[in-house]
């Protein structure tokens, strides 16, 4: 009987750590996402330190970005503008990914992340990023990339989405 027990006890042992190894690795990125998400994080490096050309460096030649207003109104930027106005900006700019979810087949590359950015420090606003990115002569960039910004408790947002 003690013998049957302790089968039984290290065989749910057994079970657990494994399902527990199991969802690790799921939430563990693997060396291709790491590549896919690179050039995501490299741009919001790039933003905090107001480096122009690391900025630029992160985007395809022909890249889009875009808001989505409150009203629904979608707002085309120009990248090059963009980078310009990052890099003539005194304040503290800091982006924070949440809940980062990655999609990728070959050479193209879908990730989407609910944010919060930080101006000075302090929460400004909150919302989601969706980027489109390509693989070209080996390396990632970002082709496409549209927001919106949540009109809700911020606090609340960065709660219901930071899985860190």
């Amino acid at each position: 009987m003690k013998t049957l027990l302790s089968r039984t006890l290290t065989v749910a042992i057994l079970s657990c750590l494994s399902l527990l190894v199991q969802a690790h690795q799921l939430q563990q990125p693997t060396p291709i996402d790491n590549a896919v998400v690179a050039p995501i994080y490299r741009l919001f490096d790039a933003m905090r330190t107001h480096d122009q050309h690391k900025i630029l460096g992160q985007f395809t030649d022909n890249a889009l970005l875009q808001r989505i207003t409150n009203t629904g109104e979608i707002i085309d930027t120009d990248v090059k503008k963009f980078a310009l106005s990052i890099s003539k900006n005194t304040a503290k700019l800091d982006e924070h990914l949440l809940a980062v979810t990655i999609h990728q087949q070959n050479e193209l590359a879908s990730v989407w992340t609910p944010f919060a950015f930080y101006l000075n420090d302090k929460l400004s606003h909150c919302g989601s990023n969706s980027f489109q990115l390509v693989q070209v002569n080996n390396e990632w960039k970002i082709h496409y990339l549209i927001d919106v910004t949540y009109t809700g408790d911020c606090q609340a947002f960065v709660a219901k989405h930071n899985i860190q």
